[in-house]
């Protein structure tokens, strides 16, 4: 098991995964009790003989730590390093080199923190491909090889997620719910602060369908939840109230309120930052004025004090102050995760390795009219006398972009295209069209260009002068290589790492990447020029 996304995990995964922290707890705190019964091992040598390498790219204190605590307390052994400035990584090396490296050496898990959105994931999909070739090349060698593709586990990719932080808050918040005689389903929960730069917001928003939690969002201006992701909510069906500044009014309609460090080192330069203090600050004032309606609070930590203070130091030792609860969660949730991952923990639920079921791009045939010429107001573009391809009910203005990304611009093919056709004397243009009076074959990359670029689009296959064939490309559930994605912090937009972009097909026309989870669309993608063009 790796964890790289929630977006990985089902609702009984990620509750079984939680009765499994649950066990780790009780064994922290009650001398192992009944562990060793049901899981084989004391907690305290559950990860004896494994190894964890700890590479961080940012800054960490609770995640670092919590993780060499874990595996202090389970008997597994720890290296890595603080920031990449120790590492091969300023002289040019790519991630995908450096954990290659790692992996080589027989780590058993992989512990990261990147500023690039994605990583996680292409490391991992890396990695996979460098072990088949180190098999290959030991058995080329007439030597074994048993070294494994370590557990890649997220430690914080940027904007985008932080799941061992959701499941530590999933986790105390079913502690807090359980106490109140509820359980995670239908919780009120309370987002604050700065959900726009906040990768644990992230991954909480992308679990909420799972649990029908209601959200109710607060925060300064401009550091709301993306646009991206209240689309995925209202697809989802997520219920969530907008209440802009206004902290107490969200946190009244709340059992729990999610607090948030305002993220300025990822915010840009000239923010009123007396103001976004003031807007998000969490006092004791605020909490008696609201009674009983005061929810438990919770803060995935570090509180900037010098220069938000968005918990007040008033509010340390406040009953309903439960960050310091949370915080120590993260010891028995990763403990957990680790042991489940290394299977030295076997969840109640089967948690297999993550694969992507890929659907390939389809052909929608059509009934051609057999006996039909070219009608007269295409004749502009020319009449093919015997075998040529006709693409067909393009957009207007389309056609020489299209030209441009299936690569016919640049060809010696006799191609005639007409733009901005009209039906009858009089009518706005409806399409253009695209010729190609000779015989030819479009390829996979081309049919998947036009299915994606443009969907209405026939392709008529001409032979003696008349249609023979008549279809369209439908696209399956994700295109490979045919989009740039429109997020500058993307792993995959990082020129020297070798990525071939992947982006999966939702609802048929939203595209999110297989990296940083970032959803788009088509006309964001045809505005912004970041079709891959054919060569």
């Amino acid at each position: 098991m790796d964890v790289i996304s929630m977006r990985d995990f089902s609702k009984e995964q990620i509750l079984a995964i939680l009765d499994c922290v649950d066990d780790v707890k009780m064994a922290l705190h009650n001398k192992g009790k009944g562990f060793r019964e049901k899981y084989g091992y004391e907690l305290g040598n559950l990860l004896d003989g494994t190894s964890l390498f700890a590479a961080f790219a940012e800054n960490s204190t609770r995640t670092n730590f919590s993780f060499q605590a874990a595996a202090d307390r389970a008997g597994a052994s720890v290296r890595g390093f603080p920031t990449k400035e120790y590492t091969s990584l300023e002289k040019g090396e790519t991630w995908g080199d450096t954990f290659a490296m790692i992996a080589g050496w027989g780590y058993d898990a992989i512990l990261m923190r990147s500023t690039e959105e994605g990583l996680p994931r292409h490391v991992k999909e890396f990695l996979n491909r460098d072990n088949d070739m180190m098999g290959e090349q030991h058995k080329l060698l007439g030597k074994d090889y048993s070294f494994n593709v370590p557990m890649i586990i997220n430690g914080g990719d940027g904007k985008n997620q932080h799941p061992t932080q959701c499941f530590l808050d999933l986790y105390t918040m079913r502690e807090l719910a359980r106490s109140e005689g509820k359980e995670l389903d239908g919780l009120e929960l309370a987002l604050l602060n700065d959900l726009k730069y906040g990768r644990t917001n992230s991954s909480i928003i992308s679990v909420a369908h799972l649990f029908d939690f209601k959200l109710h969002f607060a925060y300064p201006r401009r550091f709301g939840p993306k646009e991206h992701q209240l689309e995925d909510l209202r697809r989802k069906g997520v219920e969530f109230t907008d209440y802009g500044d206004d902290l107490k009014e969200a946190m009244s309609n709340a059992l729990i309120a999610y607090h948030s460090r305002p993220q300025k080192e990822r915010v840009a330069k000239g923010e009123d930052l007396i103001t976004i203090a003031k807007t998000g600050r969490i006092t004791r004032e605020l909490y008696e004025s609201l009674g009983d309606n005061a929810p438990y609070l919770m803060h995935p930590k570090p509180v900037d004090a010098k220069t938000f203070r968005e918990i007040d130091h008033d509010m340390i030792n406040h009953s309903k102050n439960v960050t310091n609860l949370q915080a120590s969660n993260g010891l028995p949730v990763r403990i957990a995760l680790l042991a489940i991952g290394l299977g030295r923990m076997q969840p109640s639920v089967e948690i297999p390795p993550i694969s992507n079921n890929f659907e390939e791009m389809k052909i929608g045939e059509i009934e051609p009219d057999y006996e039909s010429k070219e009608p007269q107001p295409y004749m502009r573009a020319g009449f093919i006398q015997d075998k040529g391809v006709v693409l067909d009910h393009i957009p207007v203005g389309m056609a020489r972009r299209l030209e441009g990304v299936l690569n016919l611009e640049g060809s010696n093919l006799p191609i005639v295209s007409a733009y901005c056709l009209e039906i009858d004397k009089g009518r706005k243009p409806v399409k253009d069209i695209i010729k190609i009076h000779t015989e030819y074959n479009l390829s996979q990359e081309q049919l998947e260009a036009i299915a994606l670029i443009s969907p209405d689009t026939t392709i008529n296959i001409i032979d003696n002068g008349r249609v023979v064939r008549k279809f369209k490309a439908v696209l399956g559930n994700y295109i490979s290589g045919r989009v740039e994605c429109g997020n500058n912090s993307c792993i995959s937009n990082v020129k020297h790492e070798p990525i071939e972009t992947l982006h999966w097909v939702e609802d048929n026309d939203k595209l999110r990447c297989n990296y940083c989870e970032v959803t788009d669309n088509l006309p964001n993608v045809y505005q912004e020029k970041r079709f891959t063009y054919i060569k």
